[in-house]
């Protein structure tokens, strides 16, 4: 069988970016659409690594370091933790699409599948491609609609500005982060200290006292109001940002926000 490197590039390009939007439903990432496709093309690009005569141990190897590059082409920058998620889910997204590769092989037509290299080849014309790829990604979207939402909030990655400089913040939605500053009424979104360090004002200049309460007491929190905050779609936010010493995860995001904020 001849195998085309384009058409190889092409199938994969496409269940690439089905493998991405499962991971991006998954882990309730928001990355915009243009990273999906970027990471869809460094996948669809690196299959060609898989026509190389490797031997047996590089395979998984190879597998392993393609599926970390489109993770990092889709998703990153991410903190450490929630980017080996990224890695792992998709490299496990992978397999499972393998398992059902191996069952598909059972009804393919002798002549019509190769294994070239440690790579699985289809010859597949356009319309069969065109139709498969759409069916595909219909049943996943109607296995996302038809599913009971994970226990994962939404993370978000928010762009705050303030003084003439900008850092980049992953937030998570908490419907109970009702925080608004007293006398503007502004919602405010709760951050790590450490996560805006040199970018918000020490305490003791321009800045607010938010009250607090929770389970676990009540307080006051220093909060400030930065020069501009962008959330996803490029949508600006007027809102505070108040500052705390407390750990809100692990890694994988830095700070709290009420999701009312962009309605």
């Amino acid at each position: 069988m001849t195998v085309y490197a384009d058409v190889l590039v092409i199938v994969n390009l496409y269940v690439d970016y089905i493998l991405l939007s499962l991971v991006k439903g998954f882990l309730r990432l928001s990355p915009p659409g243009y990273r999906l496709v970027l990471g869809a093309l460094a996948g669809g690009a690196l299959s060609l690594v898989g026509l190389l005569p490797l031997p047996g141990w590089a395979g998984p190897v190879a597998s392993g370091a393609s599926a970390l590059l489109t993770a990092l082409a889709a998703f990153a920058p991410l903190g450490r933790k929630l980017m080996l998620r990224c890695w792992l889910s998709l490299w496990g997204a992978s397999f499972l699409l393998a398992g059902a590769v191996l069952f598909v092989l059972q009804f393919v037509p002798a002549g019509h599948m190769a294994v070239v290299g440690s790579a699985v080849y289809f010859d597949l014309s356009l319309p069969v491609l065109f139709f498969t790829t759409c069916g595909a990604y219909t049943v996943f979207k109607l296995a996302e609609k038809l599913l009971p939402a994970g226990q994962s909030a939404p993370l978000v990655r928010l762009t705050v500005t303030n003084r003439g400089e900008s850092r980049e913040l992953w937030a998570k939605a908490d419907t109970g982060c009702e925080l608004r500053e007293p006398f503007s009424g502004l919602p405010v979104i709760v951050s790590e200290r450490g996560a805006l360090s040199g970018l918000a004002p020490e305490e003791g200049g321009p800045m607010r006292l938010v009250p607090f309460g929770s389970l676990g007491g009540e307080g006051l929190l220093y909060a400030f109001r930065p020069d501009s905050v962008t959330g996803p779609g490029n949508a600006k936010l007027s809102c505070y940002i108040a500052l705390t010493d407390l750990k809100l995860s692990s890694g994988q995001y830095a700070a709290l926000y009420n999701p009312d904020m962009f309605q």
